[in-house]
């Protein structure tokens, strides 16, 4: 029996570069985004062949790996010659990714269905999907993910469902995870949270945050709502946007009294559905002189949240709490999940 085609071959084959003038063409882009000089390198017609029949021994020229890795964002070069059987895309389509669109739209048809906690099970009967998943995500993801979504489902949907699985390939997501995340359709979710709290010699604070947030909604995302209180501040809390890649943010203040402000981050251009955006700010002003008192909630469901603290006014950090707060008003320790 003759050798099984390399994996690379079949992502050829589902955007339509199989032919040995189209996959050139691509082959330059890419080559042209690593480095002008491998422009031109791609291999010979006799060479690709082998490449996709899945006889070669080993990988090709390390430069080759690079442009390749390049054109196939979150495939390693050895994933790409790794013999993969034929039918491996199809099933992988109509079974598995079915599955997380029809998570998705039921989220955006039933508000408010999300569940309580990150945990996707939640003590709730739900369908295989993580299983399913997990099973296939080291097969191939189809050419057009939206056109495996159910009949009748929206567009957005489909948006969602295809920036999702794209999300989870190119960041290697557990497959639980992505299942997770798709539960949560109809919500803004905080893939990562990032608070530094610089506190100088005199109490004086600096704080940064970094929000990385995923739009699972279908409306876009124009505005972030904030607040932020010290117990001692030196006068108006300051407020700044911090320069991010892909989306603009202004500040506008909406109720200040004394050491406490509300505000909203406005974002331009908007964070489409099924889109991941970063909003960040600076906060100067507050101010830590005896208690050394700080809250943060959390008002979106949060994958990660890490917390920098660095204390410049000596003696050491001795007591670090935290409390989990219930809808209900309840509220339980969470000092022992700290890390």
């Amino acid at each position: 029996m003759g050798a099984q085609p390399a994996r690379l071959k079949l992502l050829l084959q589902q955007r339509h570069l199989q032919t040995y003038g189209t996959f050139c063409r691509e082959y330059d882009k890419a080559a042209l985004a690593v480095d002008d000089d491998l422009k031109g390198t791609a291999p010979s017609r006799a060479q690709l062949y082998r490449w996709l029949s899945g006889e070669l021994r080993g990988l090709p020229h390390p430069y080759h790996c690079r442009v390749l890795e390049k054109m196939f964002p979150g495939w390693t070069a050895t994933q790409l010659f790794e013999h993969c059987p034929q039918d491996d895309g199809a099933e992988f389509a109509v079974t598995k990714i079915s599955g997380l669109f029809d998570l998705i739209d039921t989220g955006l048809s039933e508000p408010g269905h999300a569940p309580s906690a990150w945990d996707p099970s939640n003590g709730r009967t739900q369908p295989p999907v993580a299983a399913q998943y997990a099973e296939a995500d080291r097969k191939l993801l189809p050419a057009a993910l939206s056109s495996y979504a159910g009949a009748g489902m929206s567009s957005v949907t489909k948006e969602l469902g295809q920036g999702l699985l794209t999300l989870g390939k190119v960041r290697r997501l557990p497959s639980s995870e992505v299942e997770s995340l798709a539960r949560l359709a109809g919500n803004v979710v905080e893939l990562e949270l990032k608070i530094e709290i610089d506190v100088a010699g005199d109490g004086r604070a600096v704080l940064s945050y970094r929000h990385e947030l995923l739009n699972m909604s279908n409306k876009p995302l124009t505005r972030l709502a904030r607040e932020l209180w010290f117990e001692h501040a030196t006068g108006p809390l300051v407020i700044a946007p911090t320069a991010e890649a892909g989306h603009r943010v202004a500040v506008q203040r909406l109720h200040e009294a004394g050491s406490m402000v509300k505000f909203a981050c406005q974002v331009s251009p908007p964070i489409r559905p099924g889109e991941v955006g970063v909003v960040g700010y600076t906060c100067e002003g507050g101010r830590f002189i005896d208690d050394h008192y700080w809250r943060q909630s959390l008002q979106r469901y949060t994958r990660h949240l890490t917390i920098r603290l660095r204390n410049r006014c000596g003696g050491q950090l001795s007591v670090w709490t935290a409390i989990e707060e219930h809808q209900d008003g309840s509220e339980n320790s969470a000092t022992e999940e700290l890390m």
